[in-house]
């Protein structure tokens, strides 16, 4: 018997259940409509595809984690007895998770990156090397570098969904789930980027190591990449970010989540991993209280 044998049906049931969702699709419009807003306040719709990138950064940074909080919080929920049904799947448990991963996450990439894909069309017919800001011509100002940032985009909603699937999979109700989930997004969102400031501000990170500490956390990763690799080729200036630290990051954050989903779906190791959570949880609410 094949080791994959099972992910495809997985992940095309994952799929399915996506594309059938309403509510995916008006939130992959209502991306199309904000993205569209941004551009025009900011002006990267007349700028070119650098602009627009750097117009939509910011904003990425908070719409892709919602998105794959959305998606991945009820891949696992208890409420649904999927994780005993799934258990009786005549499948590996690596084959289990990576179909439903994978399901979801091109189910994110149609979410993201379907809009994302519109405003470069858009990009390939209004916009121009018109920027006050970047000095871009036609021949920096590439769609490639566009096609780059959406990927990054993709990678960076990959990483979160499978945080947010891990958080989910150690919890046993629903409501438990969401609320995992919404402590993943506070920490991808806002928790990297407090934690160095911390550092810099107690001199625990200094000059030379903060390329790699931005590095540690999914979004200042994702920010780096973006900076370095498509808003550096315009600008000349890169070394916002260690690249290497911040793809070793990035890869570590995914691996270490998708094994503790694999981990998480069986029942004893599930509860090993309930109890480290809730004693993890319990030693911050001490520590915060002192």
């Amino acid at each position: 018997m094949s080791r994959l044998r099972g992910f495809g049906p997985v992940a095309w049931r994952e799929l399915v259940t996506v594309a059938r969702t309403r509510s995916y699709l008006l939130l992959s419009a209502g991306l199309l409509a904000v993205f569209a807003g941004v551009l025009r306040a900011g002006g990267g719709i007349d700028g070119g595809y650098i602009p627009a990138a750097v117009d939509l950064l910011l904003p990425l940074e908070l719409l892709v984690p919602l998105v794959a909080v959305a998606l991945g919080y009820r891949a696992f929920s208890g409420d649904n007895d999927d994780r005993s049904v799934l258990r009786t799947y005549p499948i590996s448990k690596p084959s289990l998770v990576g179909g439903i991963f994978v399901g979801r996450l091109v189910g994110l990439a149609g979410i993201v990156g379907g809009p994302l894909a519109g405003v470069g069309v858009v990009l390939s017919v209004v916009g121009g090397p018109q920027s006050r800001v970047f000095a871009v011509h036609r021949g920096v100002d590439s769609p490639i570098l566009f096609v780059r940032f959406i990927a990054l985009t993709i990678g960076f909603g990959a990483v979160v969904l499978a945080m947010t699937m891990a958080a989910a999979v150690i919890v046993r109700t629903g409501r438990a789930a969401l609320a995992a989930a919404l402590a993943v997004l506070v920490g991808v969102v806002v928790g990297g980027d407090l934690l160095v400031l911390a550092g810099l501000t107690t001199d625990s990170i200094g000059g030379d190591l903060l390329g790699t500490a931005l590095a540690v956390s999914p979004n200042g990763a994702y920010r780096g990449l973006v900076l370095e690799s498509v808003v550096g080729v315009a600008t000349d200036r890169g070394s916002a970010i260690d690249v290497t630290a911040a793809v070793v990051g990035l890869v570590g954050w995914l691996a270490v989540s998708l094994g503790i989903i694999v981990a998480g779906i069986d029942r004893h190791a599930g509860v090993w991993l309930r109890d480290v959570f809730h004693g993890t949880v319990g030693w911050i609410a001490d520590a915060v209280s002192r």
